[in-house]
């Protein structure tokens, strides 16, 4: 099995992403204009970018400094949630130092924003339905897409998987754009008392033969659960991966992933330029 790994494109003195994308990216400096906690351990940040909400496109994400007095040189990349005019939200859970200090800023406060960064969804062929699938945090990535597929009348199913009540994400902004929501919880808590993939499957048994798309953004053993059951059903699947990244603009090769590209070969590409989101079917499960 051959393994090879991108190589980035230099430009004078910036490394240029695939297509041009970055003649669309902004460096923006703002304030944040609220930072609410939504659920336990997870907040919702607004802030005004107005290129970078001129721009953002479903799926796409931002790469956020979050304070230059606390030593952390690192941005730290959040996903596009919501664009409402001149303004963008940002839906994260505390993990770490970063996003534990960005949890406790006020409004007024300053960060710098990049955007909008990585590809986008696709659902140029009409999936008949659009089936979404977010794990924990990960429905942040598809938020974006739900509005844009209830503009263009596609009937559209949110599937939304927690640990427990606490930690569940979306719903009502779901349900506000005519989304039907299937809940789970790891506890039973609330919804299906299981994996969000059981849910999926009970679907998918009822529309594989319409032409469904699956849309699915979460953790990694979510993602490999959702890849095998829609190969078994043979449903066009997208995913949008959230690995680790330091530049995001892939000049670290941080964020790569594995990528075949033909039965004897896989690529590593870099998540934060060839994705976020790639077909289920080309990201190898089975590699490490």
């Amino acid at each position: 099995m051959f393994i090879t790994l991108p190589h980035p494109i230099f430009r004078g003195n910036i490394y240029a992403m695939p297509n041009d994308r970055l003649s669309s990216t902004y460096d923006l400096h703002t304030v944040i204009l609220s930072n609410e906690a939504v659920a336990e351990a997870h907040y919702l940040l607004r802030c005004e970018c107005p290129e970078i909400a001129q721009h953002a496109r479903p799926g796409q994400f931002v790469h956020v400094m979050v304070s230059h007095d606390t030593g952390m040189l690192l941005r730290r990349p959040f996903t596009i949630y919501t664009v409402d005019g001149r303004e963008i939200t940002m839906l994260y859970q505390i993990i770490g130092e970063g996003t534990q200090r960005l949890s406790e800023m006020l409004e007024g406060e300053p960060i710098q924003v990049l955007g909008p960064l990585g590809n986008t969804f696709d659902f140029t062929t009409r999936p008949e339905p659009a089936i979404l699938v977010g794990g924990g945090a990960g429905i942040a990535s598809l938020m974006l897409l739900a509005v844009a597929l209830r503009k263009n009348d596609i009937h559209t199913l949110g599937l939304v998987g927690a640990q427990h009540h606490d930690r569940l994400l979306s719903v009502k902004d779901l349900e506000a754009i005519d989304i039907e929501v299937h809940v789970a919880t790891d506890d039973g808590s609330i919804g299906h008392h299981g994996y969000v993939t059981d849910i999926l499957t009970d679907l998918l048994e009822n529309t594989a033969s319409q032409g469904p798309t699956v849309y699915a953004c979460g953790p990694h053993a979510m993602l490999s659960a959702v890849a095998e059951i829609t190969a078994d059903f043979e449903v066009p699947t997208q995913i949008a991966m959230e690995n680790r990244m330091g530049c995001a603009m892939g000049v670290c090769l941080g964020c790569v992933c594995p990528v075949r590209i033909d039965t004897n070969t896989i690529e590593y590409q870099r998540v934060c330029t060839e994705g976020p989101v790639f077909n289920a079917t080309d990201i190898a499960w089975d590699v490490s």
